[in-house]
């Protein structure tokens, strides 16, 4: 008899796991993981223009980006040199609408992103000594990119 009872208890807390792990695949069968339903909510508002990208003008070249780097100390004086593009003062409103042709700089030393720039003539100061690379590339007013960009390294002595 009491082997019996010790199958019966078994047996019992046997069935409530299976039963505890079919009632979870379900439920993370039904469920969306991802939260696919989630990404369309009509109560909301629309995406703003100034998140969509702007479309290159019928006529109007790519711009393009060119860089002088000269060193003096732990200084480093950079020049971007750019055709078909304007560098423009960011005003805060992302809402504003791109602009083709005008925008801002990305600036990366190291890989490491440092800011942006808005005007094509910079200081970097304080450079500790050794090489260093440093990337530029060119974003409209709502940091969308351009696809343009140029890296070049430098040492400072």
């Amino acid at each position: 008899m009491k082997v019996f009872i010790v199958s019966m208890r078994n047996l019992i807390l046997g069935g409530i796991v299976v039963l505890i792990v079919l009632v979870a695949g379900i439920v993370l069968l039904v469920k969306d993981p991802l939260h696919v339903s989630d990404s369309y909510r009509p109560t909301e508002e629309s995406v703003p223009a100034s998140s969509v990208p702007v479309t290159q003008p019928v006529g109007s070249e790519k711009p393009s980006l060119n860089m002088d780097i000269s060193v003096d100390g732990t200084t480093a004086e950079v020049t971007l040199l750019t055709q078909n593009f304007q560098f423009t003062q960011e005003d805060g409103d992302m809402s504003q609408q791109a602009v083709f042709g005008q925008g801002h700089a990305h600036l990366y030393l190291d890989g490491e992103a440092k800011g942006m720039i808005y005007h094509p003539e910079f200081l970097l100061k304080k450079l500790p000594k050794g090489e260093h690379e440093l990337r530029v590339e060119l974003n409209y007013s709502n940091h969308l990119p351009y696809k343009v960009e140029t890296t070049q390294k430098f040492v400072v002595k």
